[in-house]
This record gives structure tokens, sequence and C-alpha cells, in this order.
């Protein structure tokens, strides 16, 4: 049917021309609902095709616009409505005091500012279609005001608790600014980092660590060289493996002997303190878990390597499963009704008329997180005014004025809640140059009341604070930041423009586009080839001072606190809606050249992939500053990366290669920790045995402790053993092993469901025997798991005679790390102390109440604790506990939306669950991340999307999923059916063809134009 596309829009243009009307290709599929659309200027149609997807049909991209504007709002107002009021810092405007925080996060960090710069970089066409859109939603909203359709189930409730006289009145119209503002929500959510003020408070602390302690040297210098320093992964696969420099910036240099710098900030620890806590907490509410981590798979298979010669793609986007879910499966297309070009299925984000991850039928694409550095934070030294409020600072031995802004905050008086309507005021200051003031020194106060009269009081963030020299340095210290956001760049337009690309060269062009979007591309086309790319705008930094090895002098260092009075801020140059790469004489305006670039197209082994991993091997020589650009870092740990990558080596070595299999690989949840470090514990625990069967063991000794631990319970320890060694010899799967609606154990799911067990409650205490005792700062980048992980495979591997991996924190005297030791005992223990005392542990909580009550390990099924959990958006803003969380459960997907199994009986385990088992662990593909607390094993985040592609001249196929449903009304059929697919690992199509879409039609929705053009 592909092809019969150009005679249809052949067949409307020559209606438009006065030609013979067009036929109609939608008679044979039955209106369900015909409505009037204000500002059409032509009908269009709306086709649902399964799980209600909506697949738009118009004659022109403001007409499609204007449909998608009504239809995506119908299903998710409320999502599209917090997301705007989080990007204009309005969501105390809606729920009153609980949420004056959030506005002061958005606005201190520039969220607002940066939608305003999106505002202002619009384009005519681009400034039309968010007109129309915005007027879509508010012919929905009108709609919704006049009792035509019903109010978003949010707004329902929580109407009378916010005091508003009926659920209407709480909805406020859209306009392009609206839609701006959820851009720029999706840009911080994409790219906004902010460790670098956490990694500066390390590397106050990392000097004087362990002074006094047992093996405090060792243990000091391990945790500055062994964890601080290193970056390289514990798998080095790379994403653009056959990439070289490209010659742009000549030959990597040597290594230098310190990759990350050690020592004081400069600034207040205080204010440093206050403002990291303030980061990670908006790092959270941007649905980034610096501890279990976050991410996304995708990846791509050139066609030469598949079974029918067909490109294939596919993604999974690994972020919070909150619900609405994050995305919003769409078609859109404007050739069949008006011989435009867009031709597209995917998802979408709510609140934006583009689509993010999906094909136009000429290429597919999906994303993953780069982990890119396009944020700088900067030490300042700040001058007061005679009333005390910032007024200058200091920038090469002059004091430079300050720019003030005013912030007013509406918060609506919603009485149930304690929120007293008012408006506030507070000021906020940049630098000469663009800098936005993060926060500064002085004596924090709990409420701006507290302060003496007189006082200047400042608001930074949420935190009030009388600005002063409280260290008496002499100098009052700020804390500002520079981000490439905030340069006029018009990341929609490169958006725009990957969905309208016709290869993969033709989209990494588009790329160029890319400010402040921090993403990893994986792409194929068509024509059978496949990309991957993290381009974005990236500032050279060659203002910045290096030695002759790369290492960056002192206060220069963009990976923690720049000296704001020796260094200035970089601009984005643009040249339209792309980068311009033509002003790289100026250090200030230059950028990473595109070409120079980490990116790969049709590499030899016949596929790319992203998972979060090193994009070009820049990490694995244990360094991020002697490449020939610097452009952010470490990434992950590569578990993930390397189970893919081992995959689809298989599969295109085997000729098997075709989208079933893609989706197969999705679907892998196998153990790759269990792999890696479940031999540690047999070895432990063999030698244990093999002691208990000695006549004579040294008293005193690692030997005698590592036997007392076996001897405190043998058969447990035995049965254990056994099962994690039959386990391991399975290539250790993690099954839940509980029976559902959507899963039927397999023969043995239950053995290797407790052997999953087993390893999960003993791991995360190993981990932590060995590194949480040391009580370490935040040494752990780019997040804990990884970081963690990476450390503790160091460490493991390192043991033996000689140093065999060179540990700075290598003891002779055990001939291992110094963190084997447990810090605080008398003894020096041994790794396999640690790992036999952790499973010793692991089996007394296992036993426990608080886990499964018994000592019959055939009880401890993996899927009774490792649930996945669909928590409403609203906890975000009001908290999952306490008073609010009546509310925030009812728009909530629990088995109480979704049994588990028909008539489970009193008794049966599975009654008491409220969340739904699920196979994986940590780093597994499918992604799972319960993290590693030991006791609590419920997702962190997972995919919200598994889509998958296979593109070709012959025909374009797809599937996809959510985690969730089309819909927000709760009273919806089709607001929690995605998910009862989402756990089986199930999909649904992705129609291409106009044929396809009316095969697969459950209804038609006919929009009218009020007064139609010349129209088809």
């Amino acid at each position: 049917m592909r092809s019969t596309l150009p005679l249809l829009a052949l067949l409307a243009q020559l209606a438009c021309n006065g030609g013979e009307p067009a036929p109609d290709p939608f008679a044979g599929v039955e209106a369900t609902e015909t409505r009037a659309m204000p500002g059409l200027r032509c009908d269009a149609q709306v086709v649902r095709a399964e799980s209600n997807v909506p697949y738009v049909y118009a004659y022109d991209r403001e007409d499609m616009g204007r449909v998608l504007g009504f239809v995506m709002a119908r299903d998710r107002y409320f999502e599209m409505d917090l997301a705007r009021r989080l990007g204009l810092g309005t969501v105390s405007e809606l729920l009153g005091q609980d949420a004056l925080e959030t506005d002061m996060e958005s606005r201190s960090n520039a969220m607002t500012f940066v939608a305003d710069q999106l505002l202002a970089s619009l384009t005519p066409d681009q400034a039309a279609l968010y007109d129309a859109f915005a007027e879509g939603v508010n012919h929905y909203i009108l709609e919704v005001h006049e009792g035509r359709l019903p109010p978003p189930s949010e707004l329902e409730l929580a109407a009378g608790l916010l005091g508003a006289d009926s659920p209407e009145a709480l909805m406020q119209p859209f306009d392009r600014r609206s839609v701006a503002g959820i851009g720029a929500t999706l840009i911080y959510e994409l790219g906004f980092e902010t460790g670098d003020v956490g990694r500066a408070a390390t590397a106050e602390q990392l000097p004087t660590l362990f002074e006094g302690a047992a093996l405090g040297e060792l243990r000091r210098a391990g945790a500055i060289e062994d964890i601080w320093q290193r970056v390289a992964p514990v798998y080095p696969v790379v994403s653009a493996p056959d990439w070289t420099d490209g010659g742009a910036a000549g030959p990597p240099m040597g290594r230098p002997a310190q990759t990350r710098r050690v020592g004081p900030s400069g600034v207040e620890r205080g204010t440093l303190d206050r403002l990291d806590s303030r980061l990670a907490r908006l790092q959270r509410r941007l649905g980034h878990d610096w501890e279990q981590g976050f991410g996304s798979n995708a990846w791509a298979v050139s066609g030469t390597h598949t079974t029918d010669g067909r490109a294939l793609l596919a993604g999974d986007g690994h972020l919070p499963l909150s619900i609405p879910s994050l995305f919003w499966q769409i078609g859109l297309d404007t050739v069949v009704l008006g011989g435009g070009d867009t031709h597209q299925v995917g998802v979408s984000i709510p609140g934006l008329p583009y689509m993010a991850v999906g094909t136009n039928g000429r290429v597919a694409w999906s994303q993953t997180q780069l982990l890119g550095d396009i944020t700088d934070w900067y030490r300042e030294e700040l001058q007061l005014d005679a009333d005390g409020y910032p007024a200058a600072t200091r920038f090469q031995d002059a004091w430079v004025p300050l720019s003030a802004a005013e912030e007013a905050f509406v918060i609506a008086d919603v009485p149930l809640l304690g929120s007293v309507g008012r408006t506030e005021t507070w000021a906020r200051w940049t630098t000469a140059d663009g800098r936005w003031i993060a926060d500064v020194e002085g004596t924090p106060l709990g409420d701006p009341e507290d302060a003496e009269p007189g006082q200047a009081v400042v608001m930074l963030g949420g935190d009030w604070v009388v600005p002063g020299d409280v260290d008496g340095d002499g100098v009052i210290t700020a804390i500002s930041f520079d981000y490439t956001g905030l340069d006029q760049g018009n990341i929609m337009a490169a958006l725009d423009a990957f969905g309208h690309s016709d290869s993969v060269e033709e989209f990494h062009e588009a790329t160029k586009g890319l400010v402040a979007y921090s993403q990893n591309m994986v792409v194929a086309d068509v024509h059978g080839s496949v990309l991957y790319t993290g381009f974005q705008a990236v500032p050279c930094r060659s203002y910045l001072d290096r030695g002759s090895d790369g290492a960056w002098a002192d206060g220069a260092d963009p990976t923690q606190l720049i000296d704001g009075t020796r260094y200035g801020s970089f601009t984005v140059p643009m040249d339209g809606w792309k980068a311009d790469f033509t002003q790289s004489s100026d250090p200030e305006r230059c950028l990473v050249p595109h070409e120079a670039y980490p990116y790969s197209i049709d590499p030899a082994q016949g596929y790319v992939l992203s998972a979060n991993n090193d994009p070009s091997g820049l990490s694995l020589d244990e360094s991020l500053v002697n490449d020939a650009w610097y452009i952010g870092g470490p990434w992950s740990s590569g578990y993930r990366a390397d189970t893919i990558d081992q995959r689809l080596a298989e599969v295109v070595a085997d000729g098997t290669a075709d989208q079933a299999a893609m989706v197969e690989i999705q679907g892998d949840t196998r153990s790759r920790l269990g792999e890696q470090f479940t031999p540690v514990l047999i070895d432990a625990v063999a030698h244990a045995v093999a002691l208990s069967q000695d006549d004579f063991v040294e008293p005193g000794s690692a030997d005698e402790r590592l036997l007392d631990l076996y001897l405190q319970d043998p058969e447990a320890v035995d049965e254990a053993a056994a099962r994690l060694a039959a386990w391991l010899d399975a290539d250790t799967p993690t099954p839940s092993g509980v029976e559902t609606f959507y899963h039927q154990p397999a023969p043995g799911d239950d053995a290797h469901a407790v052997a999953t067990t087993l390893f999960n409650a003993w791991f995360p205490r190993f981990l932590s025997g060995v590194i949480d005792d040391e009580g370490l700062p935040n040494v752990w980048s780019p997040w804990g798991s990884s970081a963690r992980t990476r450390a503790l495979s160091l460490m493991v591997d390192g043991r033996g005679p000689d140093n065999p991996l060179g540990l700075a924190s290598w003891n002779p005297d055990t001939e291992e790390t110094a963190f084997f030791d447990v810090l605080g005992t008398e003894p020096v223990e041994t790794s396999e102390e640690v790992a036999l005392s952790a499973l010793v542990d692991a089996l007394g909580w296992l036993t426990s109440e608080d886990a499964y009550g018994s000592v019959n390990m055939d009880t401890w099924i993996w899927g009774l604790k490792h649930t996945v959990h669909f928590d409403s958006i609203l906890g975000d803003f009001l908290g999952n506990d306490g008073p609010y969380a009546a509310i925030t459960e009812q728009f909530s997907i629990t088995t109480d939306t979704l049994p588990l199994a028909a008539d489970i009986p009193r008794g049966d385990p599975r009654a008491d669950l409220e969340e739904f088992p699920r196979p994986g662990d940590q780093f597994s593909v499918d992604a799972a991340n319960p993290g590693f607390s030991g006791t609590r094993f419920t997702y962190g985040s997972g995919p919200v999307f598994r889509m998958v592609v296979a593109l070709g001249p012959d025909g374009v196929t797809g599937e996809n999923i959510i985690p969730g449903g089309q819909s927000a009304l709760t009273d919806s059929p089709y607001f929690a059916d995605q998910t009862a697919l989402w756990l089986a690992n199930e999909t649904v199509p992705m129609h291409l063809t106009l044929d396809e879409v009316l095969g697969a039609a459950v209804g038609r929705e006919w929009y009218r134009a009020e007064t139609p053009g010349p129209c088809p």
C-alpha cells in the first residue's frame, strides 16, 4: 500500500487545484464520532487502531497540530498541564504551597528562562504549528467546560480538595509559551547536568579521609586512585567502534597522573552542601535516580546483516514508570489528505507536536541518555550592596555589576492543604556574561520571617539565606552556572527534521540543531544503513587552561567548580536553527566540530548500539581529559551494552537477525552481576567447607574467622551455595517464578527464582561490606550503582600476589585491597570473610518476617519481592506517602486495577501483592533496576517504551508498547490496557501505510472544518 500514497497525494493536489474530487479512503470505516473543529482549513480524520492509538490524517501541518492538540489533551491534559507548569514555574498556582519549592527550583535553575529562549527562537512555521496545537488543546478545554467531554480524572477528584468550584475551573488555556514550557521541561530532563557541585564537595573531603584509621593511608589512596580517578567501564563496549578523532585536534595526549582534581573548592562548605542537596532533589524530580541509575537501550542492525535485507531499529527508554506514561503512541500524516511530507508513527511526549521516537518509513530512530557535559558551574566572589543584597562579582580584578530580575510566585489558596493564597516576589541575579547565581554564602534560615530586622534575605531554589561571610575568610562566595540551554537554540527544529529525514546521512546532518539535548541517537534507514551519533552542541572550552598532559589547571576543571574570577562563560553560536561551527577562533564561541564528534555509519560489525556506554573509547584509558575534545562522561559500566553486543554478534553471525530477534533481545533478563560475582561467594564457601574438614585451623587467623562464619549455619550455607552454583551453570536466568495472568512459569523457573533471590540478597551486603563501612563521600560517577560495581570489579579482580592490577589500596599482608577490611574491627578481614558474612546475614534476613518468614528456601521466590510499580505523577509533587497517599493511589495502576490472577485463595503469597512480579535484576537489558539496598527489590526505573522497527524498500513493520495506556482517564478501558501487555513483554503493531491503519481500525473520528477551504 506504500506505493499508493503518492497517488493519493496527487489526487488531493488535483482536488485543491479544482480537479475531480479525490476518493475518500476512509469511507470504509464507520465514523464513531463527528466533531466540528474551529480553525481547521480542511476536514481531518483520526483513525483509532489497537489500544486506541490515534492515527491523525490532516491536510497540512497546522490542521494536524490542531487535531493533535485536541486528541492528545483529551487523553493526557493533566500530564501536559503539569509539564508546562514545571517548565514555567507555576505548579504552585494549581497545587498550592506544597509545590512552591518545585517552582522556585524551576525558576532559579533557569528552566523558565530556557522556555522563553525556545519561544524566541521559533520560526514562523513553528510558531503557526504551536499556535494551532494550543488551539486544539483549548478546544478540548472548551468541550469540557460545555459538558460535552469529561474532565481529567485528576482534576475531577482534586477540584474540591484544591478549592475549585468545578474541575474545569482548574483548566487554564494553552498558548505557544505553554508548549515552549513543556519543551524546557524536556530539555532539563535530558541534559541539565548538576554533578559538578557534588564532585567539588567530594574533592574537598578526599585529602583528609581516614586520618588515624587502620590502614588509613591505603584506604585514602584507594579512595582517590582506585575509585575517584577511575572512569573506565567494566566492559569496554563502545558505540562507535570504528571511530577516530577525525584529525580535528591532533592525537590524544598521554594519560595524566591526576584525572580529577583533589582539594578545596574555595566555596564556603555550607553553601556547597546546601546547593548539592537541592540539586539532587531537582534531579530526582526530573526522573533521575543517581543511586539506582537510569538510562536506555537502542541499537540498529544494517540490512546487509539481517534475514530479509531490511534494516532493524530497536529502542527502549528507561525512566520512571509513572502513570500516565511518559510517552503516548501516535501516527501523524499530511500526505494522504494534503500531499504534505509528514508521515510518521511512533511515540510523542505529551504536550509537544513532534514525534520523539519512531519512523517515517525512510528512517527509524531511538535515543538514550548521553551523559554529556554541557553545564559548567563556577565559584564566584560576591560583593553586597548597602542593603546586603548581591550587587557584583569579581572578574579579573574588577567588580562587575550583577543584573537583577524579579520573579513573582502565585500560590493558590487551598485551605484543605494548608496553603494560603498569596503572591511572593523574589529577586534572582545573573553575571554580566550570563551566568546564573545558584546560591550564595550566608546564614540559612528556615523561614524568611526568621531574619533579624534590617537583614537582607535572598531566596534561591527554595532556600532562604542572609548573604554574608560566614566562614570568616574575608570573602563572600557564590556558585553560578552556565548551560548551553541558556543560548537561543532551536532543538525543536532538529526534532522535526529527524522525522522528515530520508537517510541516516540526512539525519546526522539534522543533529547540528541539537542544543542542550544530550542524547545518543541510533538510526536505521530504508536503504539498509545504520547510524550512531551522540552529537550535540558542546563548547570547545579552549579558554580553560590545561597542562601539557591535558589535565585541567587549578580552577579550570569543568567537571567541578570553575574559577569565575578568571574564566568567563561560553556561548553557543547559531546559524539559523543549526549550530555555527565557523567561529572556532573565538574561544568563548567555539564548538566541538560536528565531524570530529564520535559517530559511526555502517561499521564492519554490522550494527551500532547505545546503552549509556562510552561513545568511542574515550574513557578506556582511565582518563577523560586527554582526548582531542572533552565532551563529558564517565559513562555506564557497560553491563547492558555488553549483553546487547553479545546477543547482536550472535544473531548477525548465525543469520537470524530479524524483528523477532530484536524483541527477544529487548526481553533479556540474564543477571550479568550474578555471572560476574557469584564465583566469589562459591569459592569462599568452598574454602570454608575445606576448612571444616581440616584437623587444625590456626587460632585467630582469617581461616578461623571464615570457618566460624560457616559453622553458624552450615546446612543453609551449603544449600545456598549449591543453588547458586546450579544457577551459574544455567547462565544466571532471573525469572520471577510467580504465576500471573501475564506469565506462566516454565519448568525449573522456581529454582532459578530462588537462586536469583539469594544472589540479590547477598550481593548488596557484600558490596556494602566492602565499601560502605568506610563512610566514603560521594565518589561515585556517573551514578552509584554503576560506579560501585566498577570499583568492586576492580577490587575483586585485583586480588593476588604482586598487586596484579596496580591498586593503590593493595595490602601486601592480605594481597588484596584494604577495602576488604571492615573498618572499626580489630582483625584485618579478607574478601572471603566479607563474602561469607554477607551470605550469613542475607540468610538471616530472608528467614525473617520482614522477608519470607520461612527457613524453607523453596518459598524464597524472586517475583514475590521483585515487583514493578506504576505510581501516579501526582506523587512527584505531593508524595506517595502521608496524607496524599489516598489521592495518588487512585491514579496509580496496582493489582486492584489489574488483578494478578482470578480467585487467588487466602494464604497464597500473591494475595498480598499490590505490585507486579517481574524477572530481571540490576543491569539486565530488560531494565529492572532494583538497586542495592538488599531489602527492597522493587523497580527504580524501567522501559517507558519498547519499540522495534524493520524497514526496507519492500515495506516497513514495527511494534511498540508503553507501560500504561493512551488515556489518563481512570475509567477508560485504555487507562491500563497497555500495562497488561507491557508486563508480558508483548506489543501492539505500529502501522505506517494507510491500508494497515484502516485494516486495524476500531473507530474513526471525523473532524469537520467550520468554514472549509479548497480541500480534497
